[in-house]
């Protein structure tokens, strides 16, 4: 409580601001103070409301718009802000006393209006000469009352407190009583009756000690308040930083893209026949690079405002929001501050529940590559170099036709019930097969695909592993990364799984779009490809799920794979094995028809550590494995008769797994 009132503390450090009601601006008359800590008069609220909603229960506060419920009576049984009343009170006097209006003080004492010479501080009324004369042979306890001097105030050496801030609120049930006792179960201010009649098996204490507690929670809200104001303007200055450094990038990269374009155009210059059309084309191209790159810098620069614009408007209000809790705290009453407790702790809960907007890394990045037949293209994400021969162990393997035998073959399914079409790969020898459902248990039993595990023994058949079925139900397809993180099909969504097969996080490719995705694939560094057959296209996403682009992918159908920042993936209508780098370009596209005779079609596709294509062709009674070579050459049917293939990949040891519907095989080179 503020007991230690000075004449500079009234009148220095209280601003007009908060004297006055934002709505009137006239200073407070009986303040009311709204959930928000937000105080006005009590009629400027009443007209307020009947503005708002007269007959509505919610009123909306004129300064930051949030919502006050209110109870019983309506406005007026919101609470009372005596500090306010107790300053306007003790402000106005005060400037009459400094201002030299003195005079203007008349005696509360008598009824003659003369002027007042003192004040009684314990009657709290001012006295004329004769009055106070009186006073001083009134009863034995009148004469013990402390009398000031106007001249006394005036100075400061005595200053004017309103007993507004000595005031004990009554109890509503009994208005003879004081408000005495705190209810911790009820959180509120009861008077002792009550404390006996209602709140007997309620914990119960004392105000010293209740208005401690109550400090005690406000100070630490506060200083998280105060951590997270310098979080937000930590942030800023970050922003700020990162900025400059797309600002630097912008510019150094315009400068690149204007110096390659200038030395292509010198060099076509000393070409006579062609140097007008070659420099035109160059100037065009760079025209659009430049244009491209200024459109997505302002698209940058847009992202980084938006994110300083809504920081800086946290810290505003943040800094608002303490100065209303800090006033509070220093002006209000016990009894005000315990009544008010919880909307001072809902209210700074809610400054430290939000964190500080962050500006991704990858919007401070933007280069450009030269190019040998064009100028060249934008950056707009780092890029990791084309290892190719880290990829390559064997090369000379890919154009040579390996002999496969069978090292073992699960077949512990339901084979009514189950029909394996997917597999993917761990570290650890485990093959995950995915089952699907034929459509007509489905419909009888709603049956959906399952997902099995098989541990695949070191030794060639010396056990038939038993399928372990996981519950992880719902996939379409599945695929394995190299930190062996499972990625599967879930209607339009891709969800990640870790070891434990526990869901980490999931996106979804095409947003705003019902559009199913029908295939997926991961690569050697996590990027994930997503392939849609009703939409001809693959989305490359990063490893988090943000996209990266879209291609163009004709014809495509259930079964994709990645190799060497190349997109493979079969048609089965067409009947083709098709290969596009991760820009869209085209790398080949195979006619299949001459070596799948009689076959229905290629579904399965992978590829070996060394680039070696490797396809899986569905025929009646039984299919074939085919081999082909980085470059899309035929080379041979790897494996015969190996039932129905479909999905394939490839383990750690190099072993080759087989989808077959009835069962899943598992290959070794020999």
């Amino acid at each position: 409580m503020a007991s230690n009132v000075t004449v500079q503390s009234v009148l220095e450090k209280i601003s007009v601001d908060h004297l006055e009601c934002s709505i009137c601006t006239n200073r407070f008359r009986q303040p009311k103070l709204l959930d928000c800590l937000h105080s006005f008069c009590l009629q400027c609220l009443q007209e307020l409301r009947q503005s708002q909603d007269p007959s509505g229960t919610k009123l909306t506060c004129p300064l930051c718009r949030r919502e006050t419920v209110l109870k019983g009576s309506g406005v007026a049984d919101l609470p009372n802000n005596f500090a306010f009343s107790a300053l306007v009170e003790e402000v106005t006097m005060q400037e009459k006393l400094l201002e030299g209006q003195g005079s203007e003080i008349k005696c509360q004492a008598c009824d003659e209006e003369n002027q007042a010479i003192s004040r009684c501080m314990d009657c709290d009324h001012f006295l004329c000469q004769e009055c106070q004369k009186a006073h001083g042979r009134m009863t034995l306890m009148m004469k013990s009352h402390k009398i000031c001097t106007l001249a006394q105030l005036q100075s400061g050496e005595i200053v004017y407190k309103s007993k507004l801030r000595e005031k004990v609120p009554k109890c509503g049930k009994h208005p003879d009583q004081n408000l005495n006792v705190y209810c911790n179960s009820c959180e509120q201010v009861i008077c002792t009756t009550c404390s006996v009649l209602d709140h007997a098996k309620h914990s119960l204490t004392g105000l010293p000690e209740a208005v401690e507690k109550c400090k005690k929670r406000v100070t630490e809200m506060v200083q998280k308040s105060e951590r997270r104001k310098a979080e937000l303007s930590t942030t800023i200055k970050e922003t700020s930083k990162s900025r400059k450094e797309l600002d630097a990038m912008f510019a150094n990269t315009q400068k690149k893209i204007s110096k390659k374009a200038q030395q292509e155009i010198t060099k076509l210059q000393q070409e006579v026949a062609k140097i007008q059309k070659e420099i035109t084309k160059i100037q065009k191209e760079e025209q659009k690079l430049l244009k491209e790159t200024d459109t997505i810098y302002k698209d940058k620069t847009i992202a980084f405002e938006a994110v300083q614009a809504t920081n800086r408007k946290e810290v505003t209000q943040t800094e608002h929001k303490l100065e209303e809790v800090k006033q509070l705290m220093n002006q209000a009453s016990c009894y005000e501050i315990l009544e008010l407790q919880q909307k001072l702790l809902h209210n700074l809960s809610e400054l430290t529940g939000k964190q500080p907007q962050q500006v991704p890394d990858k919007l401070t990045f933007m280069d450009f590559e030269e190019g040998e037949r064009s100028l060249g293209r934008l950056i707009l994400k780092k890029e990791e170099p084309k290892a190719v021969a880290k990829q390559s162990p064997r090369p000379a393997r890919s154009c040579v036709k390996d002999k496969w035998e069978l090292k073992t073959e699960v077949k512990s399914f339901d084979y009514e019930r189950t029909l394996i079409k997917q597999v993917a790969a761990l570290s650890n020898k485990t093959i995950l097969a995915l089952s699907q459902t034929p459509v007509i248990f489905t419909l009888l039993q709603g049956t959906s695909n399952t997902l099995f595990t098989i541990a695949i023994p070191n030794s060639h058949q010396q056990l038939i592993p038993i399928p372990q079925q996981l519950q992880i139900n719902g996939m379409k397809c599945i695929a394995a990364s190299k930190d062996d993180k499972l990625l599967a099909l879930d209607g339009r969504l891709v969800k990640v799984f870790n070891k434990q097969h526990q869901l980490l996080h999931q996106f979804t490719p095409r947003r705003g779009s019902d559009s199913q995705p029908t295939c997926l694939a991961v690569d050697d560094s996590n990027l994930i490809a997503v392939g849609y057959e009703d939409k001809k296209e693959i989305s490359l996403h990063n490893p988090d799920g943000s996209l990266i682009r879209r291609l163009p992918a004709p014809m495509i159908d259930d079964y994709l794979t990645m190799y060497n920042y190349h997109l493979i993936y079969t048609t089965r209508l067409t009947k083709r094995l098709v290969c596009v780098d991760y820009y869209g370009a085209s790398v080949f596209s195979v006619d299949m028809t001459s070596s799948i005779q009689g076959s229905w079609g290629p579904t399965g596709v992978c590829c070996d550590s060394d680039g070696s294509i490797y396809v899986a062709v569905y025929g009646y009674p039984t299919g074939d494995i085919l081999h082909y070579s980085p470059d899309g050459k035929y080379i041979g049917c790897a494996i015969k008769d190996c039932g129905h293939p479909c999905g394939m990949t490839f383990t750690s040891d190099g072993d080759l797994v087989v989808a077959a519907v009835k069962s899943v095989q598992v290959y070794y080179r020999v």
